[in-house]
């Protein structure tokens, strides 16, 4: 429900920093008045219904539909959990940790980001990921072995 004028304008400010005076201001309220009017303003029920719209239609638009954005950063989680990070041990001759020559990666925030990056690119159902659901997890070491040659 769209508001007349001013008021469409004060509740369209008023959700960009939550200050009921600046908010008027910016919507076109005088100096003079703009205080008054913003707090009579928020006692209206259309004005409280309106900034509530506004809010949910902002979160929609800039948080939860940008797709491109999340599958970005859950690939970019997927990237940082498939690096191979060498596998060490205490070694207590020396008193510190030395690489096994094995190497791991999280399989399992791998596999989780592959599964969101299916399921919202319409890859993958609910009831693809019901039939997953309960297999064996698993870990895969790499082992690398340097040539002396």
């Amino acid at each position: 429900m769209q508001l007349e004028g001013k008021m469409e304008r004060f509740c369209e400010e008023y959700i960009v920093d939550y200050h009921p005076v600046r908010a008027a201001l910016r919507a076109g309220y005088s100096k003079t008045s703009a205080g008054t009017y913003s707090y009579s303003l928020l006692k209206k029920e259309k004005v409280i219904g309106r900034i509530c719209e506004l809010q949910e239609e902002y979160i929609r638009k800039n948080l939860l539909d940008d797709r491109n954005r999340v599958i970005k950063e859950l690939w970019e989680m997927y990237s940082r959990a498939v690096q191979a990070k060498p596998v060490t041990v205490w070694d207590k001759e020396t008193k510190e940790y030395v690489e096994t020559g094995e190497y791991q990666f999280d399989d399992k925030v791998a596999m989780k980001c592959l599964e969101f990056i299916a399921k919202i690119g319409g890859m993958l159902s609910e009831k693809d990921t019901e039939k997953s659901k309960g297999k064996e997890n698993f870990e895969i070491v790499l082992r690398v072995e340097e040539n002396e040659n």
